[in-house]
């Protein structure tokens, strides 16, 4: 209503202006030089208004050419750079789709009609990497890793491409490179660490460590846990090198990092073993089963006197049960022994302390052979072990990937320090109960 009442009145008063003008047109005279000028005032306004129109017209029509007109008008170029985006969304979905030949079409389209930008150069990477052309891949990610945006994803897919291809020293340079632009990529940090490890650098590991600790980028925790795996591995190398002095502290430092690390237990009782201190390893050994009882303890317990008789194992693995008793590998171990010694009751009840349903395939099949000796129906055993799960292991927290044997990188997804013990016959990962005392305990007397 008031648009309307104000067009009106805008109409009135041209209208009264223009009736005003022609009943009182005034005279207007201008000289300039040898030229004379008369005319009325009503004349003179209405020429200014025309040469204002006009000028308007003209600045319109000057806009709109630079606008509409083709390859040169900026309407242009936004029609296409509106084009460019249209296939450069359509190139992604034909990616995540699986679909490479036209993702590689489309992105080569879109990047005629649109500026430089990252997104164009790793989409086609992407593409190109996934249809195994390394080539085209390799030199998209080092135009990814000249622009500012997309550095340090060019330099991700440049080492991902050297690590494909076994070229280990360029993706440490690489990864050395990402890690001065982003110091709190977790992506960064564990293939750093991966990289030098793989390299056997573990000074420079430790050194990176620290300055992620220092950052306070990972919890005390982790920082203890990868930094005595880093000392575990320094501490096998100087085993293997043969300087048994220099291993020995080493994996006395793992274990004060890592109390239940059973692997610096077993490294540092075969020491033992091998300097005759077999009194030391065995002391070392309990202790390190009353925190985390593992495979590679019982059998190197079973090492320290390997001629012994079934009699003299069966107390002596009682005495490694008894530090932790309830735990299903202490059970089965002193079962298994007692049933090779020939006591089969005591076997079976040991056997019977064990959870139906919840135990290991080891412990159904050990129950078995108790279980037959004694005469008794297989059937409820046998299909308990149909559903029963393999013995514990250690599982990689990135891949899952299991290995019977803990490593310092997974063999499947190059994860640094991610294997954790699991305990397959309950599906959850075991994290022993930390005891500073127990700790200190472990690598006293030592």
């Amino acid at each position: 209503m008031t648009r309307i009442i104000v067009f009106f009145l805008t109409i009135f008063i041209l209208a009264f202006l223009t009736v005003w003008l022609a009943d009182n047109p005034g005279v207007v005279s201008i000289d300039f030089k040898s030229y004379k000028i008369d005319t009325s005032f009503a004349v003179l306004t209405g020429f200014t208004t025309l040469l204002i129109a006009l000028s308007g017209g003209l600045v319109w029509l000057i806009g709109y050419l630079r606008r509409e007109t083709p390859i040169l008008g900026s309407n242009s170029a936004v029609k296409r750079q509106t084009r460019g985006l249209k296939l450069l969304n359509q190139s992604l979905v034909a990616l995540s789709a699986g679909d490479h030949r036209l993702a590689t079409k489309l992105i080569s389209q879109a990047e005629v009609l649109l500026p430089p930008q990252p997104m164009v150069h790793l989409i086609a990477a992407e593409a190109a990497s996934r249809s195994g052309n390394r080539n085209e891949a390799k030199s998209r990610y080092k135009e990814l890793e000249k622009t500012e945006d997309g550095k340090l994803i060019g330099i991700r897919g440049l080492l991902g491409e050297a690590r494909t291809n076994g070229q280990h020293s360029e993706a440490l340079r690489l990864a050395r490179i990402a890690f001065q632009e982003n110091r709190k990529s977790p992506w960064v940090l564990k293939t750093l660490f991966a990289l030098e490890i793989s390299a056997g650098n573990w000074a420079e590991a430790e050194i990176a460590l620290d300055k992620v600790a220092k950052e306070k980028l990972l919890d005390k925790s982790t920082v203890d846990r990868h930094k005595g795996a880093i000392i575990y591995a320094r501490a096998m190398e100087s085993s293997l090198q043969g300087d048994s002095s220099n291993a020995q502290k080493e994996f006395k430092q793992a274990l004060k990092l890592r109390p239940e690390f059973a692997p610096a237990a077993v490294g540092l009782a075969n020491i033992e073993l091998k300097n005759g201190q077999k009194t030391k390893a065995e002391k070392l050994i309990l202790k390190a089963w009353e925190i985390a009882p593992r495979p590679s303890l019982l059998t190197l317990f079973k090492d320290i006197d390997p001629h012994e008789s079934k009699d003299d194992w069966r107390i002596r693995v009682q005495k490694l049960s008894a530090r932790n008793p309830n735990n299903e590998l202490s059970i089965q171990a002193t079962a298994g022994a007692s049933f090779d010694a020939g006591q089969v009751s005591e076997a079976r009840e040991l056997i019977d302390k064990t959870i139906k349903g919840k135990r290991s395939s080891d412990t159904v099949r050990l129950a078995l052979n108790i279980w037959r000796a004694q005469g008794e129906t297989l059937t409820e055993l046998e299909k308990e072990l149909a559903l029963a799960t393999p013995v514990s292991t250690w599982r990689c927290e990135d891949c899952n990937n299991t290995e019977e044997t803990w490593s310092i990188l997974c063999n499947s997804c190059n994860g640094f320090d991610t294997f954790i013990w699991q305990d397959t016959a309950k599906g959850n990962p075991v994290y022993p109960i930390k005891n500073e005392d127990r700790a200190i305990a472990l690598i006293s007397d030592l």
